[in-house]
């Protein structure tokens, strides 16, 4: 048990450092390539924090463990619209833009519903895998196309006094970490559940889904100290979007997934938060330290029914 403990508390420290240096070289090679705030943390942002998902759901799916890979998608969308949100926001207020709400939001909802519509039958296969991965490059086209500007100011998140080269090298750096961290997480992850007889659905939709989400809880407490609400509510949405068009897709088309331990319930109730976001948001387009707490109780709630049920 201790090996099993370690192993996963590693993993989840690699998984951190792997997905943070992958950030920052990110945000670095971003500017280079001139694009809006708006798309760094929508794209590449939210594309750098979904790697320890995509890792951690295609080595669980490889070793039969594909209930794991699921519920860490689902439980990271709970946990970043809920757990990350409300605790950034009771740090600062945060600030969102219009143009995230008329846009990522809706496509998070649709995305949200379509994901939650696919696995009402509790399978994942590899035909919705490919339905997953089409909407991806749909989205990435879109979103590009349309985030394109000129100029673009120098952000301290990045390693924007490197070369590319340099930046470029420590991305493979960060996705090297990743792979290692998330190997020794689902390992460790997989020997828990397996000694404390715990269904793995529900280890991936709380310990791995958390443990995964941690780049966002660092990228979004960073972003809030810095009033870059922007950043970080791109940054969320975008992570989830990915996390469902990305991963989910890749998983589906590695192996099929059959589901018995993640509900209806969980995915109801992300399909809910993404909805929950219009409101929250709208409201003087701030997220309140008020609506943070609330959000807060809302995934201490769903904790504590997820091992009771």
């Amino acid at each position: 048990m201790i090996i099993e403990i370690t192993q996963t508390l590693i993993g989840v420290l690699l998984l951190y450092a792997g997905a943070e240096l992958l950030v920052r070289s990110s945000v670095a090679l971003s500017q280079k390539l001139r694009v809006t705030p708006l798309l760094i943390g929508v794209i590449v942002i939210g594309l750098g924090t979904s790697s320890p998902e995509l890792v951690v759901s295609i080595e669980a799916t490889l070793i039969g463990s594909g209930e794991i890979a699921v519920g860490n998608i689902v439980g990271s969308n709970i946990s970043n619209l809920a757990l990350i949100l409300g605790i950034a926001a009771l740090f600062h207020p945060i600030r969102g833009q219009k143009e995230l709400l008329r846009r990522e939001v809706p496509v998070m909802i649709a995305i949200s519903l379509l994901m939650t519509f696919l696995l009402w039958d509790g399978v994942l296969s590899r035909f919705n895998g490919v339905m997953l991965l089409a909407g991806l490059f749909i989205y990435l086209w879109l979103t590009i196309r349309s985030s394109i500007t000129p100029v673009i100011a120098e952000n301290e998140v990045g390693f924007h006094g490197f070369s590319t080269p340099v930046v470029i090298i420590g991305s493979l750096i960060g996705l090297g970490t990743l792979v290692l961290g998330a190997h020794l997480m689902i390992s460790g992850a997989t020997g828990i559940a397996r000694a404390f007889q715990i269904p793995e659905g529900v280890i991936g939709l709380s310990m791995v889904a958390v443990g995964t989400s941690l780049p966002e809880l660092a990228t979004a407490i960073v972003a809030t100290l810095r009033k870059q609400g922007e950043l970080i509510l791109g940054a969320l949405v975008g992570s989830n979007i990915l996390n469902m068009l990305l991963v989910l897709g890749v998983t589906g088309i590695v192996r099929p997934v059959y589901l018995v331990d993640i509900m209806v319930d969980d995915l109801v109730l992300m399909s809910a938060l993404a909805v929950l976001m219009i409101p929250v948001i709208r409201t003087g387009y701030v997220v309140s330290r008020l609506e943070g707490f609330m959000l807060l109780v809302i995934y201490c709630g769903y904790l504590g029914w997820l091992f009771m049920r």
